[in-house]
């Protein structure tokens, strides 16, 4: 149930657009300033804005999916090097990977990929974002080797907007989704608005004949195992495909301009809008509720944080703000994820060794696999760590709800280290035990 309540708003000076969550649960907003700003979840108010050089406008923020890497990617519509990756550390240096010189980037996410078996991972990931001016979804491999990268091109008359990506049960045959736009306004103009799809092992990228008219315009989409979910606008409604059944449901938000979306740890999603926060039930996607932003204004960025909270960013009112959703009602039904692992690697290894993955989780929210969510890693041990030499590590769950936990380097000591997975201190962990003897 929705309450105003639960929700706290704090300036920021700066027109805001995305928010993620990266290292050391840190979120990271961008913003049109040539900044990206770091907040420290547990003190909101003591905001640090870092200089991003010549870089504006920037858009879509993620967290880097490598275990040791502290960085974060975003990416730019200014028409010059629209990909960034910015170490989160020291003088935070950023650098840029250069498409063709008139390009531009609307969006980015993640996709992972596990070319293993289950006994054996062999995971790997690349950033997909959204080219407008060529037309293509690029795919740049991370760590990225020298700013190479694979285009698929669309193939339509259609200013691309966002994009997403189903993955098969496999966990290595992906289906590749994007909206598309009308606009008059750019060169050469674009005449179609849309949902595209582009199944495993085609090159035509084919329209979902879906919208609810010719001039409805698609936004922000995002998808797991079983549908996608977009926003629109001309009418303002969120629209959910189901992708075995090949049906669509439509929300109606009435004059609320919906804005990004994300799954939620209690089988719902929910949708920033000119007007606020919207909750939508996952499975039978109805009116839903809504909660008003304390100050006015509206959102557009959004995120799930550590702990379950949910964060966005109110451009009208320089602000970003954080949304402790309220449990259920004395007696409702529950639907809260949780933790449950996967695949377990080794139980045991010798001082030195070098534990590549030790354990794969999923989290599961009324028995179906929940994308996006910060999942906390921690080890406790006396001289074992993470590769990075860390003891805690946040990892977002991929398309099928998975999170690997970061290789284990074992210490110089014989002990049992305990390792554990889940949504921050909300939950109880799934923990397990690995072994380090001399040998």
């Amino acid at each position: 149930m929705a309450d105003i309540a639960s929700i706290q708003e704090f300036s920021l000076n700066k027109t805001p657009h995305s928010v993620a969550v990266g290292n050391r649960r840190y979120l990271w907003i961008t913003t049109n300033s040539k900044t990206v700003v770091k907040i420290n979840p547990n003190d909101p108010n003591s905001a640090q804005s870092i200089p991003t050089g010549e870089y504006d406008l920037t858009a879509g923020v993620m967290k880097d999916p490598v275990s040791e890497n502290e960085r974060i990617w975003m990416a730019s519509p200014a028409r010059r090097d629209p990909i960034l990756v910015m170490e989160t550390y020291g003088n935070y240096p950023v650098t840029a990977y250069p498409l063709e010189p008139d390009a531009q980037a609307e969006s980015i996410t993640l996709r992972t990929t596990d070319k293993g078996t289950d006994g054996q991972p062999n995971i790997s990931y690349s950033l997909l974002f959204a080219e407008p001016q060529h037309s293509y979804i690029g795919i740049l491999p991370v760590p990225a080797q020298g700013g190479v990268y694979d285009k698929m091109p669309i193939g339509r008359s259609t200013w691309l907007w966002d994009v997403a990506v189903t993955t098969a049960s496999d966990k290595k045959t992906h289906t590749y989704w994007a909206t598309g736009q009308k606009d008059t306004t750019v060169s050469p103009a674009r005449s179609e608005n849309g949902l595209y799809r582009r199944l495993s092992g085609q090159t035509a990228w084919e329209r979902v004949e879906i919208l609810d008219g010719p001039e409805q315009k698609p936004f922000y989409i995002i998808a797991d195992t079983e549908a996608v979910w977009f926003t629109a606008t001309n009418p303002n409604q969120v629209v959910r495909y189901d992708i075995a059944e090949g049906t669509s449901r439509t929300v109606s938000l009435g004059d609320a301009v919906p804005q990004q979306l994300v799954f939620y740890t209690n089988d719902k999603v929910w949708v920033a809008s000119s007007k606020g926060l919207h909750e939508i039930d996952r499975r039978q996607p109805g009116p839903g509720s809504m909660v008003t932003l304390p100050n006015g204004g509206g959102a557009k960025g959004l995120c799930v944080g550590t702990n379950g909270e949910l964060w966005y960013t109110n451009p009208t009112n320089k602000s970003f703000g954080k949304y402790s959703v309220p449990p259920p009602p004395y007696g409702g039904a529950s639907l809260a994820g949780r933790t449950q692992v996967v695949h377990q690697g080794k139980s045991a290894v010798h001082m030195k060794d070098h534990v590549q993955h030790p354990l794969i989780v999923e989290y599961v929210s009324n028995g179906h696999p929940v994308p996006g969510i910060p999942l906390t890693c921690r080890i406790e041990a006396d001289g074992a760590t993470f590769d990075d030499g860390s003891k805690e590590r946040v990892i977002l769950t991929d398309q099928l709800g998975r999170v690997a936990v970061p290789p284990v380097s074992a210490g110089l000591i014989e002990e049992v280290a305990i390792l554990s997975v889940g949504l921050g201190d909300s939950e109880p962990h799934a923990t397990t035990t690995l072994r380090i003897t001399q040998g």
